[in-house]
């Protein structure tokens, strides 16, 4: 019995890898996704968990406000907030089961809002690290590339994502639409390494698209000469092309290595804004008012879907760079949960609810 269970452990792991082999299509065995066109929030479970009465709270607000989706972020450096199978990980009110992700899919059906899972890899994967050193340390040697990121340059990470993300896709199922986030963002490493990247983002891209979803990825790890290579279904979520750094010879070198609005929209990449200026806001400051009131009348009255926070071409960053070429509505807001434990979720709920994503240009 204990060689059937290492066997079958064994199975698990491999058999996403087996399916890589072959030939993979740059299309899209999925449906097309429709978060280029959609309003969402996505809510960080990954460093402010939450239970399973306070999620739905947050999706019947979303839905108040006429949103489409809920982004879920499961993970971060500080917490896994989904019971993996494969990591060995028990569940509790904020580790959500598999039993429990169901119900809150089914919760959000009731409300026409799509649940969109999002698990960052290879970066933002300490809690994930942190587990697998426990459950599977020979894995965990094999793929990790520091405490907080994944060696995306190892087949076995790729067998890791696919792995965690086929587990979730059980879950997340049984909806209209199928999106999960696959993060890549502040992803370390040099424009060689980033050639391994792109073939990390495909493969476990074709994977979830084999099973029926489609992906997303941040766009600050993106290089404009790997953008030809990356598969035209992943949509791309668009926060700053600086990656919010402020020195000047960083954001030099992202202009002129970095994809722009504009490289994303030759490409044909869907493309969703989630400006970091304008649709980032982090929930320790929920309760300042003078903070509250100043980023919901912006997103509310001044803020549309084509402005971005790009790089000038005098180097600067600019929150506010109009890019007449999109005219898609898809915008994300992100509400990041770092050192927010002094926030309730009744908090949380009551800010949703002054939202209103505009939908016009």
């Amino acid at each position: 019995m204990k060689y059937r269970h290492y066997f079958t452990q064994l199975l698990i792991f491999i058999s996403p890898l087996i399916l890589l082999c072959f030939s993979q299509p740059r299309t899209a065995t999925a449906n097309s996704s429709t978060l280029n066109t959609s309003q969402g929030v996505m809510l960080d479970l990954g460093r402010h968990p939450l239970d399973e009465t306070a999620i739905k709270a947050v999706i019947s607000a979303a839905a108040e406000q006429h949103m489409q989706y809920v982004e879920l972020h499961l993970s971060d450096n500080e917490h896994l907030c989904f019971q993996s199978a494969y990591l060995g990980n028990a569940a509790s009110a904020t580790v959500l089961s598999a039993t429990t992700l169901e119900q809150l899919v089914a919760y959000a059906n009731q409300l026409n809002i799509e649940l969109v899972p999002d698990v960052d890899l290879p970066s933002h994967a300490g809690a994930i690290l942190r587990q697998l050193q426990q459950t599977h340390p020979d894995i965990y040697n094999t793929v990790k590339l520091d405490d907080e990121t994944i060696d995306y340059t190892k087949p076995a990470a790729i067998s890791l994502a696919t792995t965690l993300y086929g587990e979730l896709d059980a879950s997340f199922n049984n909806q209209s639409q199928h999106d999960l986030m696959l993060g890549a963002d502040e992803v370390p490493g040099s424009a060689s390494a980033y050639i391994e990247l792109t073939t990390f983002i495909n493969q476990v891209s074709r994977f979830q698209n084999q099973h029926g979803f489609n992906t997303s990825i941040w766009n600050d790890s993106l290089l404009k000469n790997e953008l030809t290579r990356l598969d035209s279904n992943i949509t791309i979520n668009y926060w700053s092309q600086s990656g919010n750094n402020t020195d000047v010879a960083i954001i030099a070198d992202r202009y002129a290595n970095r994809v722009s609005v504009p490289d994303i929209l030759a490409s044909g990449h869907p493309i969703v804004n989630c400006n970091s200026y304008a649709t980032y806001y982090q929930i320790k400051n929920i309760g300042n008012v003078n903070d509250d009131d100043y980023f919901i009348n912006y997103l509310n009255h001044t803020f549309r879907p084509n402005i971005f926070n790009e790089i000038d071409t005098n180097g600067h960053n600019q929150d506010w760079t109009i890019e007449d070429g999109v005219t898609t509505n898809g915008i994300l807001v992100s509400l990041w949960g770092a050192d927010s434990e002094h926030v309730t979720p009744t908090a949380i709920v009551n800010f949703i609810k002054r939202m209103t994503i505009p939908r016009s240009f």
